[in-house]
């Protein structure tokens, strides 16, 4: 899923997701900083083949706000390696609101990068989330704007 922040991406994921618990389907859910930064740290511990069976028990992998922070080189070897590892056995939720062009800036390695643009659209659908930030348009300091911003034309208008 690919859009700007707010504009819903994260609860259409979360909604799939619920949906797929209730009918007893197993799902992760994962911001995907902090995948990363579970690979890494359990890596380095030596116990990542415990997280790796722990994700594999999922039907359905979510990875929300990919890009929001960059990995390092470690850190995006291991996610490349997971997708790598499920690329065709279960599906993969991914969320973001950078353009593939931009994933380089990311992951570090464009061969990487590309190969993983490349597994990931091999059998996917893109879903688009045009428009403004929901969050922001539904917020009260939003509402305070727009209202002093109507009264600052109104009397602009009668003076």
């Amino acid at each position: 899923m690919y859009g700007r922040t707010g504009t819903g991406k994260t609860m259409l994921s979360t909604a799939l997701g619920v949906t797929a618990c209730q009918q007893g389907i197993p799902v992760k859910f994962y911001r995907t900083a902090a995948l990363v930064n579970q690979l890494s740290e359990t890596k380095k511990a030596g116990t990542l083949g415990v997280l790796l069976k722990k994700l594999n028990k999922a039907s359905v992998i979510i990875l929300d706000e990919f890009g929001y922070v960059p990995y390092d080189r470690v850190g995006s070897q291991l996610l490349f390696d997971f997708l790598s590892e499920i690329h065709e056995q279960k599906p993969v939720i991914l969320n973001t609101n950078l353009e593939f062009s931009r994933w380089v800036n990311v992951l570090y390695d464009e061969q990487m990068t590309a190969a993983l643009v490349g597994r990931l659209m091999h059998h996917c659908y893109l879903l688009l989330f045009p428009g403004e930030n929901n969050r922001l348009r539904e917020s009260s300091i939003n509402e305070l704007y727009n209202s002093i911003s109507s009264t600052d034309s109104k009397e602009l208008s009668t003076n």
